[in-house]
């Protein structure tokens, strides 16, 4: 199993999420190769902090994806309640 840092991937400044008018700051904490698959940890800073867990299937679309993990972090975090952790599993891609 082979884990990579984002510091080491060179991360950029986290992204910043509008939710329901209040600001939570996206960013990547690590990400895990199983195989062909990839589990993205994320941290989200708000009025809470929150992690998450990201399954990406084998495919990645550039900018596709991303859009999807971010559209899948901001609908949690509008139904999460008082929940601090989410497994989210990314629908395969169909290629």
């Amino acid at each position: 199993m082979q884990t990579v840092q984002a510091a080491k991937v060179g991360a950029q400044a986290p992204v910043t999420l509008n939710v329901a008018g209040e600001a939570w700051r996206f960013s990547i904490a690590s990400v895990t190769r199983v195989g062909r698959e990839l589990f993205i940890s994320v941290v989200l800073q708000g009025a809470d902090i929150c992690t998450a867990v990201v399954h990406v299937h084998d495919h990645i679309e550039w900018g596709v994806t991303a859009r999807e993990i971010l559209n899948s972090a901001c609908e949690w975090l509008l139904a999460r309640g008082n929940e601090r952790h989410v497994y989210i599993e990314l629908a395969p891609a169909l290629i």
